[in-house]
């Protein structure tokens, strides 16, 4: 069942775009009772280096499998908030989104899951950039993959700074340097590092 813990991210020149529920800090660990959680969150493909003010969007699922159904059936309500013209259009046309990676909290894919999804097919000559990490996420990712033509890489500071760790498109287990301090993500076309 979907929980609807949505926010709605941006950088300093873009707009907040949405909070509907605000994210507890602990929606990112595993809860008291060892179940894993899993969050999605999109953003806009880009031309080139990824923007530092991509604006993002967030909301969380009891189940993996839920998550990406969600991202599969066009991530509705989340992506009208990313791309609000896209509304209009939404009658006329299917809503393309697309899981462009996964970062774990836990090594080898375990632990709970942040599906990172953007607008469009996946890294085909774009960038999707995640500037930041949100509340409970920040800090705490183990293990990252890339998928849909895309390779990631993690950043130890928010906006792409700092000490980078890039999985070629997976990393069972990040770097000492970069192990529990993702503070920002892009994922980029196949062969291309960050």
């Amino acid at each position: 069942m979907r929980s609807r813990k949505t926010l709605a991210l941006a950088g300093v020149t873009v707009a907040v775009m949405a909070v509907l529920v605000p994210m507890s800090a602990n929606a990112a660990v595993d809860d008291p009772a060892g179940d894993a959680r899993a969050c999605t969150m999109g953003t806009v493909p880009q031309v080139g280096e990824p923007d530092p003010d991509a604006p993002v969007v967030m909301s969380c699922f009891d189940t993996l499998d839920e998550a990406e159904a969600f991202i599969e059936e066009g991530a509705p309500g989340d992506y009208e908030q990313l791309v609000p013209q896209a509304r209009a259009a939404v009658d006329a046309v299917t809503t393309s989104t697309v899981i462009i990676g996964r970062q774990y909290t836990g090594t080898g894919r375990t632990g709970s899951v942040l599906v990172q999804w953007g607008a469009g097919s996946g890294c085909y000559g774009v960038t999707y950039g995640f500037p930041s990490m949100p509340s409970g996420w920040n800090d705490v990712i183990q293990s990252s993959e890339g998928v849909s033509n895309c390779w990631v890489s993690d950043y130890v500071n928010a906006s792409y700074g700092g000490a980078v760790a890039n999985c070629t498109p997976y990393c069972t287990s990040l770097s000492a340097t970069l192990e529990g301090k993702t503070s920002s993500v892009v994922y980029r076309p196949w062969g291309t590092y960050g």
